[in-house]
């Protein structure tokens, strides 16, 4: 663990340090505080209902549990069904203190004192793209009911695999959030400091450490499978990224808009539009 730890803060404080080539540039995003900003906060507040709700609808009885067999699993997936149930505890715990690591990775920007001076705009990009990632989570979890690897293992008793978050697998939130923080930080960084060629690869691939080691941990803890771990790499790499990049569009256009939004009714979503 120690090995593991002393790695990811190696390769984040080198994520940091490899930017500090160039002063860095005008800011290459458009971002409206006043309303991305609180609409972020608001949507990141209100989904930790979500997940409560998630996890109650997630459940499993012993019924269903009972019909679940792991020769029905595709060959991809089914070794995460026969792991060692023994070591679920310590890989639970690892990979909540990998996703906290992440969550709090692009905090190694403020290193540069260019972009401490954009430090209320990073932070709006940053809810805003954590914001985005959440909504895509649930929109996605809440229709498609499947069982965790836990439930199918042989080793594991009844009584752990029925009740509340066993049917809540697809696909990882760990994996996604924790993507969605390392690559909003390689992608931020890069832009700033228009960092091209070898160094934005080694930029990248040191962002990548963290959810890959986040998605490790959760296969062998029993919650979720492979192609649930690498669902999320892709959906988070795509909101850690994808979200700068419409800023960035956005601040070429000037024309187009990109905001969570939240309705009067409770109702969550978000807006892209673009005027003529």
């Amino acid at each position: 663990m120690k090995v593991y730890v002393s790695l990811l803060v190696f390769l984040l404080y080198s994520l940091a340090s490899l930017g500090q080539v160039d002063t860095v540039s005008r800011s290459p995003y458009r971002i409206y505080r006043t309303y991305e900003l609180p609409a972020s906060l608001a949507v990141l507040g209100t989904s930790i209902f979500g997940f409560r709700q998630l996890d109650r609808h997630a459940s499993l009885t012993a019924e269903e549990v009972i019909k679940l067999n792991p020769a029905h699993l595709n060959a991809f997936d089914r070794p995460v069904a026969h792991l060692n149930p023994a070591r679920f505890g310590l890989a639970q715990t690892r990979s909540d203190q990998f996703l906290n690591l992440s969550i709090a990775s692009p905090l190694l920007l403020m290193l540069s004192k260019d972009l401490r001076k954009e430090a209320l705009d990073l932070l709006t990009l940053y809810t805003t793209a954590h914001a985005v990632n959440n909504l895509i989570y649930f929109a996605t979890t809440f229709p498609i009911r499947r069982a965790r690897p836990l439930t199918y293992n042989p080793a594991v008793p009844l009584q752990d695999k029925i009740g509340h978050a066993k049917s809540n697998s697809f696909y990882s939130g760990h994996v996604s959030f924790s993507t969605t923080a390392t690559f909003f930080g390689a992608k931020v960084l890069t832009d700033y400091y228009q960092i091209k060629g070898w160094k934005r690869v080694a930029i990248f691939t040191a962002a990548a450490v963290p959810p890959v080691l986040v998605g490790i941990n959760r296969m062998q803890a029993g919650k979720h499978f492979r192609t649930d771990v690498l669902t999320g790499f892709v959906v988070g790499a795509a909101c850690g990224i994808g979200i700068p990049e419409l800023h960035k569009f956005r601040q070429k256009t000037r024309n187009l808009s990109f905001r969570p939004e939240m309705t009067g009714t409770g109702e969550r979503g978000f807006a892209l539009t673009y005027a003529f």
